[in-house]
């Protein structure tokens, strides 16, 4: 009976391997830390600004985990996210808030791509180093802050935006980009720390 029990599938390797689950990763876990962001507001730097922006790590999870998969499903979280943010904004449509949430998404899976191209890392990531970790979440952040700033140029969504000095420009660029990784190295650090506890557990566990 214990030998049967041994052989069956481990229910969590199951669920990860599960079609829908990269998807459903990226479309919950944003949504989710979204939410959660919405209650930060000490950090908050300007409208669509954030000091510490936590749905930055789950796309950085998401594409590290699941790849394209995975940055397909935070950009329909963030189609959500950024019509419950951007929709006030009379120029925007929904083709503008799909661009947002495109850039929110493949801006991280870019970058993983690009790095991964050149270290010449494998599609199992198994070199991956942490140095090449850290390439990734600083270059994703920087992107995605740069590509969010001239999108909100052209439509501000609030008067910080409305023809803004170099300086002050800067500043929120400088931000967002801060935001970002900041918050993509807590959820990753997190999740390092819940996975070395697992795996401790499942040690000690006779």
């Amino acid at each position: 009976m214990a030998h049967m029990s041994s052989n069956q599938p481990n229910r969590l390797e199951a669920i990860m391997n599960a079609p829908l689950t990269p998807f459903l990763f990226g479309f919950i876990g944003w949504y989710a830390m979204w939410l959660i962001q919405s209650q930060l507001t000490a950090f908050d730097y300007a409208l669509g600004v954030s000091l510490i922006f936590l749905p930055a790590g789950i796309r950085t999870l998401s594409v590290l985990i699941f790849g394209f998969r995975g940055a397909v499903g935070v950009f329909l979280g963030s189609i959500l996210s950024t019509i419950g943010y951007m929709g006030h904004v009379e120029t925007m449509n929904f083709f503008h808030i799909c661009i947002v949430a495109a850039v929110s998404a493949f801006s991280a899976y870019l970058m993983m791509a690009l790095v991964c191209w050149w270290r010449r890392i494998g599609g199992n990531l198994d070199e991956l180093a942490f140095s090449d970790l850290l390439t990734i979440v600083f270059s994703q952040g920087l992107l995605s802050a740069s590509l969010h700033q001239i999108i909100y140029a052209y439509h501000p969504i609030e008067i910080a935006y409305s023809d803004p000095s170099q300086a002050e420009a800067f500043r929120l660029w400088a931000a967002m980009a801060a935001g970002d990784i900041v918050g993509s190295m807590i959820l990753m650090l997190s999740a390092v720390a819940i996975v070395n506890l697992f795996h401790r557990l499942r040690q000690l566990a006779p």
